[in-house]
Formats: C-alpha cells, structure tokens, sequence
C-alpha cells in the first residue's frame, strides 16, 4: 500500500504547475544530458539518415557562386546559422515535451496495471 501511495504522490507532483519546478521538470533536467549524449550508434545511424542530405553545404557553395560580396555573404551566412539555431531550439523543445508526456504515460500505464491487479 506504501507504495501505491508514494506513486499516487510522484504522479501529482509530476503535473507541471507554470513557473514551478516539478519532479518531472527536475527529473529531465537530471537525465538531459544523457539523453543529449550521441553515442556511436547514434552517430552511424544519423549519418545514414542524412547522407543524402548536403543542403547545407549545397548553399554555402551556391551563395559562394552567386556574389563576390563578402559583407552579403556574411550576412546571408549568418541568417542561415540564426534559422539552423531556431530549428534546433525547437527540436529541443519538442523533445523535453515529448520526454515529459513518455514519463506521463508511462505513470498511467503502471496505475492503470495496479487497478487491473495486472
């Protein structure tokens, strides 16, 4: 019975109240950098996913052709780089949103076993 209680307790500190920490919060913030961290594999396996994927590169060598004006080339360089910040600050949001609902679901699923006796 302890601990239905205890999980009872973890799931409603689990909710995120807006500009208070959670445990939650506090528990993606102490795995972040291990779900962060690339390992081998995950190296192998991004670099199959985007070998096909130069674009990067491809606009740099075609801003490269298209003007002799290094100040423009700056600038349009660094409005690249800007955008390539931008999606990757979103990425992270989305995967801390995606973590936290995992977490969430995860927590339903062993309440839900509980009240089945599974």
């Amino acid at each position: 019975m302890e601990h239905v209680i205890l999980l009872v307790y973890l799931c409603l500190e689990v909710v995120e109240v807006e500009g208070k920490s959670s445990v939650l919060n506090d528990l993606f913030v102490s795995r972040e950098e291990n779900i962060c961290a690339l390992t081998e594999y995950d190296n192998k396996r991004i670099k199959e996913l985007t070998k096909e994927n130069d674009t990067y590169q491809m606009l740099l060598d075609k801003l490269e052709e298209l003007s002799n004006d290094d100040i423009s080339k700056s600038k349009v360089k660094d409005s690249l780089e800007s955008y390539i910040d931008k999606v990757n600050v979103i990425g992270s949001y989305e995967n801390e949103k995606f973590y936290k609902i995992g977490f969430i679901d995860a927590m339903n699923l062993i309440f839900e076993c509980m009240k089945q006796g599974i």
